[in-house]
């Protein structure tokens, strides 16, 4: 049943929810308020105001919570984005910094092993030392002497070997003093035709003679070969002996020894007097130069190491005569003369072969002296980081 309309007087009084302080709005004015019937609007909140005015002209009385909380939200994230940027800052610097110091530490090591290689060789060059001496072994050290003068970890050491520079075949003994025939029988012991390995074998005379006359023409190499090939820019052959093992590979014809043989490097020396030292070599490398079977020296090598058939050992029986070796191999009788100037019983020049050990680290160091036992001089030095 509605109501009658009706007027009074009211107060609207402002509640300032943040100071606490209440203050009045308006007053006086005809409220009039009306009943009305109900229906779907009455069950969502509506309700008629006659007089618009008194609520229009009023300033907004929603709480201002709702936007303060969206603000500080707002900087609750820029707080949280700032920390996140710099605690990524941070973990950088620390990442850098650690890995600055695991290369710094792994230089230091590096650098340590490279002095215990060092102090390898200036013990091995002394003539004294003979290659079994167990002072060329010291991984850990344990000898007492070395402790008086050195200090040593636990964990570093160095480890030497000192053998003959002519145990390994001399290119430009060979060339130069004629013997062709030595290194064609050993690029035919390596499988390659007779005819390739003469061809080759001109060429590396051609490149240590001193003339622009081609040996063996066609199957030799001077100037005019490399320049129609387009290689070497003119500076092909050196027309002097190797410096270095490494430069045959320049040569024409040296690509098909590396096919037959890869690691052909490992056979060569040019540091070594000439001849090669029969107590030294491989059973391979005597029996081409002996003109001999591989099985015949290899029952000379077990002789030449010992009971224990370990080289560099105090009980090695080193042979002292060429023509003892000669017959022991079984080299031909009718070949001797040719074949006794190729080999020696001991050479003037040593490799020292120094590897230095600081935990996981280790440099190697192969040190080429001659007279040793004399007045030493260095004829080379190549380091080698072997971790």
């Amino acid at each position: 049943m509605p109501l009658n309309s009706k007027s009074f007087p009211y107060i609207l009084i402002y509640h300032n929810h943040s100071t606490g302080h209440r203050q009045p709005l308006a007053s006086g004015c005809p409220l009039r308020l009306q009943s009305v019937n109900w229906n779907s609007s009455c069950e969502r909140g509506a309700f008629t105001r006659r007089d618009r005015n008194v609520t229009d002209n009023q300033p907004n009385l929603r709480p201002r919570s709702g936007r303060r909380g969206a603000r500080n939200a707002s900087v609750l994230i820029a707080v949280f984005w700032l920390m996140a940027a710099l605690g990524l800052a941070v973990f950088s610097t620390l990442f850098i910094v650690h890995a600055d110091m695991e290369v710094v530490s792994g230089e230091t090591a590096s650098f340590r092993a490279l002095q215990l290689a060092e102090t390898g060789v200036a013990i091995a060059a002394n003539g004294a030392v003979e290659e079994f001496d167990p002072i060329l072994t010291q991984y850990p050290v344990g000898d007492p002497q070395l402790h008086q003068y050195f200090r040593f970890s636990e964990n570093e050491g160095f480890l030497v070997r000192i053998r003959s520079e002519s145990g390994w075949l001399n290119p430009n003994q060979a060339l130069l003093r004629g013997d062709r025939e030595l290194l064609e029988l050993l690029f035919n012991h390596w499988g390659m035709e007779l005819t390739d390995a003469q061809e080759v074998v001109s060429a590396l005379i051609d490149w240590v003679d001193q003339d622009e006359i081609t040996t063996a023409f066609p199957d030799g190499a001077e100037a005019e070969w490399y320049e129609e090939q387009g290689i070497g820019g003119g500076n092909y052959p050196f027309n002097r002996p190797f410096y270095d093992v490494e430069e045959m590979r320049l040569v024409k014809g040296m690509d098909l020894v590396e096919a037959f043989r890869p690691n052909w490097r490992d056979a060569f020396t040019v540091h070594s007097e000439g001849p090669l030292d029969v107590n030294e070599a491989s059973a391979e490398l005597i029996a081409v130069a002996a003109e001999t079977e591989v099985e015949f020296v290899e029952d000379f090598i077990i002789l030449r190491d010992g009971a224990d058939g370990i080289p560099d050992t105090e009980d090695d029986a080193p042979f002292q005569n060429i023509e003892e070796v000669l017959s022991q191999i079984q080299s031909p009788g009718d070949r001797r003369q040719v074949v006794s100037q190729r080999l020696t019983t001991r050479g003037n020049t040593v490799r020292i072969e120094s590897t230095g050990i600081f935990g996981d680290y280790r440099r190697r160091l192969v040190v080429v002296i001659r007279n040793r036992n004399a007045r030493p001089a260095l004829i080379s030095r190549e380091e080698e980081r072997i971790l």
